[in-house]
């Protein structure tokens, strides 16, 4: 990927957030271990369904996943592949379980501009993505529907 890899800057990209339903209780319920199995197994399914549609996972956060799109790969027609990459990870986590309890994911998604940045800290380098469009997807999460996509670029005049 190295050479298709877009320079840091400010451009179009699109942002995706997950969360799962009632991680803290399955986190008390279950323990740490098998959570920890649990999240492999979200985690990998995210991260596949991601990468399928040219998206990168950016961070991985509790029972999150941040992923971008257009951030550091050119991808045309981002704004519909991270909508459609958000109704596939839906469908796909609503097969996975834990103790016998399907889990129910929310996807948060959002287009616009943003700066891309390559940061250090410490020993570690990563690329991520700055600016009102991640945090329209961030504040869209403050209400969460398990089950489905909210494209947070149609709800931010709904949002306090």
């Amino acid at each position: 990927m190295d050479g298709d890899r877009l320079p840091d800057g400010r451009r179009e990209v699109s942002v995706l957030f997950t969360d799962l339903e009632g991680f803290a209780e399955l986190t008390e319920k279950l323990g740490d271990g098998r959570v920890a199995a649990v999240l492999a197994d979200y985690y990998a399914a995210v991260g596949r369904i991601v990468e399928k549609h040219g998206g990168v996972v950016d961070k991985l956060i509790g029972d999150g996943v941040f992923a971008t799109f257009n951030a550091v790969a050119a991808l045309d027609d981002h704004r519909r592949i991270t909508r459609k990459a958000g109704a596939e990870i839906i469908a796909e986590i609503s097969g996975l379980d834990a103790d016998g309890k399907p889990l129910r994911a929310a996807v948060y998604a959002a287009s616009g501009p943003a700066e891309v940045r390559t940061f250090t800290a410490g020993g570690h380098t990563a690329t991520t993505v700055i600016g009102r469009t991640v945090n329209r997807a961030g504040m869209a999460m403050r209400s969460p529907r398990y089950g489905s996509v909210t494209d947070a670029d149609l709800e931010w005049n709904k949002l306090p």
